[in-house]
């Protein structure tokens, strides 16, 4: 069962390893821009100085470094969008722009990658967003375009620059609505992930709760201490378990009726509960009879929690409610020795119970 649940909770999304993909994702698209701005400089097709060039690419990698560091930090997983894919694909825009700015020939090939960026956000934005941003994209470019005409005096084919100009609109505008569908199924994914991740918690649950008391179940008390069997191993650590019976219980439901024998049940698994102390375990083995799991506790201090446990459960009455008047209970108590197996730790619990029994009930009894 616990494997099963394993494999469920890898089908989980996970938002900050998500984020990490997103932010390596944008790194290489930039990589990969760079490394073409550089092989069209060495070509002579980036007409800028080597200080610009490198004061633009110090801006350029500082602000996306920045970027990628509030991503892995986890900071901005307390915002709404916890990606900024707005603030990364504007900040594409202004690079990829002021990369085509300075190229003279294949201005489009330029701001090719363009496209990967607005591929990745759409991933995070929603489709009206994504129309916008691919709107403002065809707006940027037909800027630069004014901007290396008016400043720098290019002389331009105006029917090829207007031609590249609508062909980066159209294919900005396609991705635009595409990825406004995959945002959509994203989405959609989003909310199947919840609704997985909640059911894969609710079988767990399931899968270690008794049903009638909401303790843990046997299966989950033995699991717990194997843990606690393998710490004191490696770290010697000590530990102890009181097996706890509630006294004469048949005689209850003989004589009020099952009913009344799951209320007494449910009572206690309540009172239990309430005195637990904090890394405690405590749990149903069946019946009647359940198992107080207590981690860096030895022999004495066992006894000393089994015997609070024992008086307050003494409190209780049932007899204004017309059940018992009293429900008196018995413990065994037993801590853990290097040669244990958990077999005979329990074994020493119930011998401990048995002593409680044949003692006269109603007491704590160490095997």
């Amino acid at each position: 069962m616990n494997q099963d649940l394993r494999q469920a909770k890898r089908f989980t999304l996970n938002e900050r390893r998500l984020l990490k993909r997103h932010g390596r994702s944008a790194i290489a698209i930039m990589a990969m821009h760079t490394l073409l701005c550089v092989l069209y400089f060495r070509q002579g097709y980036l007409q800028i100085s080597v200080e610009t060039g490198l004061a633009l690419l110090a801006g350029v990698w500082g602000s996306l470094l920045a970027y990628q560091v509030l991503l892995v930090s986890g900071w901005t997983l307390k915002l709404r969008e916890p990606s900024l894919s707005l603030f990364l694909i504007l900040h594409f825009t202004l690079v990829f722009m002021v990369s085509g700015y300075y190229v003279d020939e294949f201005r489009l090939s330029a701001v090719t990658l363009y496209f990967a960026g607005l591929l990745l956000v759409s991933f995070r934005l929603s489709g009206r967003t994504m129309v916008g941003v691919a709107l403002l994209g065809s707006g940027a470019y037909a800027i630069m375009l004014w901007l290396a005409l008016n400043d720098r005096w290019i002389q331009l084919s105006f029917s090829v620059e207007a031609l590249q100009w609508l062909v980066f609109s159209m294919i900005a505008i396609s991705f635009a609505i595409t990825g406004g569908g995959i945002n959509r199924l994203r989405d959609t994914l989003e909310d199947k992930n919840r609704e997985l991740a909640k059911a894969v918690e609710q079988v767990r649950e399931m899968a270690i709760r008794d049903d009638l008391t909401g303790l843990f179940n046997r299966r989950h008390l033995l699991e717990i201490l194997e843990r606690q069997r393998a710490l004191a191993v490696r770290k010697k650590l000590p530990f102890a378990v009181c097996y706890v019976d509630l006294d004469h219980f048949k005689q209850i439901n003989d004589r009020f009726g099952h009913e009344w024998g799951d209320r007494v049940l449910r009572r206690f698994s309540q009172v239990a509960m309430a005195g637990m102390r904090d890394g405690d375990y405590f749990g149903r083995l069946g019946g009647e009879e359940f198992l107080l799991i207590l981690p860096q506790s030895d022999e004495l201090g066992a006894v000393r929690v089994a015997e609070r446990l024992r008086k307050r459960w003494r409190e209780e009455s049932f007899g204004a409610e017309g059940g018992p008047a009293a429900v008196s209970l018995s413990v065994g108590v037993a801590a853990y020795r290097d040669t244990d197996t958990i077999d005979a730790l329990i074994n020493r619990a119930d011998e401990g119970l048995y002593k409680a029994k044949s003692g006269g009930r109603d007491q704590s009894q160490v095997a």
